[in-house]
């Protein structure tokens, strides 16, 4: 008798830093002079979401080609295209969720295949974005997390698992930095990707560094 496919799982990404090499807005504030206003509110003790209001008013202006140009600059995490379509031949459901925007997720959702994108969304009007940004995540009032590091994606986890009929424990989350730990601590395998802090490290089960390429042994075991 032939084995039977595994259960698919729902394997949900953070982009900056994980599916991507490099945050998107610092690539922004580069190319469009604005590093000393970002690196002022990412050095502010505000929470996360509040920093998220006040960086968007710094892409006033700027059209939504210029911000997928930029995009298209931050090379791919290695192994990362062979890893997603992998993990789509085997079925499994695929999301992203990031802070970052969705001009950059869907775009990103579209090149590799992925089934899901949640992030913030920036207000375009007349072919330029106007300064405005909605948090679909929430990020203020976070019910179901835990606020205690401001951002918090456990929200998303937890609409997508029910969204998608995937029950928490054959749920996988990957992440690298602060927002993503309750989204590792609370998925059935949490896995810190080059982590930035040791508190991501020991907030996952397994800690994979540099090639995404890693994620199929673990997902396959």
């Amino acid at each position: 008798m032939a084995d039977r496919p595994p259960e698919p799982r729902l394997i949900i990404f953070d982009m900056d830093g994980t599916l991507i090499t490099d945050r998107l807005i610092f690539r922004l504030a580069h190319r469009f002079g604005f590093e000393t206003e970002l690196e002022k509110i990412m050095s502010a003790d505000i929470p996360e979401y509040e920093k998220t209001k006040r960086i968007a008013p710094l892409l006033k202006g700027i059209t939504p080609e210029e911000l997928t140009s930029t995009f298209d600059q931050i090379p791919l995490s290695p192994g990362v295209p062979e890893t997603v379509a992998e993990l789509k031949k085997q079925g499994h459901i695929l999301a992203i969720i990031s802070d970052s925007y969705t001009i950059a997720t869907g775009r990103l959702k579209k090149r590799l295949g992925f089934d899901h994108a949640i992030a913030n969304k920036l207000v375009v009007k007349e072919g330029k974005i106007t300064g405005e940004v909605e948090m679909p995540l929430n990020w203020s009032s976070n019910t179901a997390g835990c606020l205690k590091h401001s951002v918090c994606k456990l929200n998303a986890l937890l609409g997508l698992s029910e969204e998608t009929g995937i029950p928490l424990e054959r749920t996988v989350a990957i992440g690298d930095n602060t927002a993503d730990i309750c989204m590792l601590k609370r998925a059935g395998l949490g896995i810190a990707f080059n982590p930035k802090t040791r508190m991501v490290s020991e907030s996952a089960d397994i800690t994979l560094n540099n090639d995404m390429s890693r994620l199929l042994a673990v997902i396959m075991k």
